[in-house]
């Protein structure tokens, strides 16, 4: 018994110290809040008040209030939640991974993009006149587009849809195989386009479709009319500069992702090996 109670002791005052160590923490300085123990600071709450589209008369202090608890409110709800141990739970641990690997290469790519240095006159000039189809020659290409999921198994159709050269060819094979499919109008900003693809596109036969797979859901379009789009003068540097930030930006993140690649170390469970295709544009 004496053991017994000892060890109901022990345990007591472990409990007393961390409930004294969780109610020492002050609300003070650089801490706005504390809930239950966990500290919410002023760094936390600036980063909640920069996704916020604040009106420019509008009380800031205020505003950082009402935000507080919005955050006190989610991490109350967030205590509640591992309480119940889903912080435990696979699907968590999944999704907070990925979230995490997001937000590390959105900000490895922020400080890339604070390395690149500001274009010169001449080469926003340069730019500006090797990209015809995005300022001087821009256009707007009008489409007749029918928009799909793509089944489980998409390979088949993918390489049926090779064989149809018109978009009632087109919705004859999905009507056939039972795959339903919307049609309308849309459009495409020569602007917008890589200038390889753009030349893929606009060299096609006339009432030629073309296929744009975006995730689960497929496109197949036809030109059907063109538009100039006028850039004006004062825009076109801008948007030239922030196209040659995004080009030297890509170029970082390709070789690096190469260098990467070159340099670590995968193991595939057989059957899960990367593509042909996919394994040699890696290299």
């Amino acid at each position: 018994m004496k053991s017994s109670l000892r060890t109901a002791t022990y345990i007591g005052l472990v409990a007393a110290l961390l409930a004294t160590t969780g109610c020492g923490k002050k609300a003070t300085g650089q801490v706005v809040a504390v809930v239950n123990g966990e500290e919410i600071t002023l760094d936390e709450l600036n980063s909640e008040l920069n996704g916020v589209n604040l009106p420019p008369n509008a009380d800031k202090k205020l505003a950082m209030r009402q935000l507080l608890q919005q955050v006190i409110d989610r991490r109350l709800l967030a205590q509640s939640a591992k309480e119940q141990g889903l912080d435990k739970d696979p699907a968590f641990i999944t999704q907070q991974r990925r979230m995490t690997e997001d937000l590390l290469v959105r900000m490895y790519a922020k400080k890339s993009a604070d390395t690149i240095p500001v274009p010169t006159a001449a080469e926003i000039d340069k730019y500006i006149a090797s990209h015809p189809m995005a300022f001087a020659s821009r256009t707007r290409y009008k489409l007749d587009q029918i928009r799909f999921e793509l089944p489980a198994d998409p390979g088949p159709l993918l390489k049926a849809l090779e064989a149809d050269h018109s978009m009632d060819a087109i919705m004859a094979r999905l009507t056939s195989m039972g795959i339903k499919y919307q049609r309308g109008s849309s459009a495409l900003d020569s602007g917008t386009v890589a200038p390889a693809a753009l030349k893929q596109v606009t060299s096609l036969p006339p009432g030629e479709p073309f296929i744009t797979p975006t995730g689960r859901v497929v496109a197949v379009s036809v030109i059907t009319g063109t538009e100039p789009i006028t850039v004006p003068a004062e825009q076109a540097r801008p948007l030239a500069v922030q196209a040659i930030r995004n080009e030297a930006l890509n170029n970082i993140g390709e070789k690096r992702l190469k260098e990467a690649r070159a340099s670590g170390k995968i193991e595939y469970q057989p059957g899960y090996e990367a593509p042909e295709g996919k394994a040699a544009a890696a290299k």
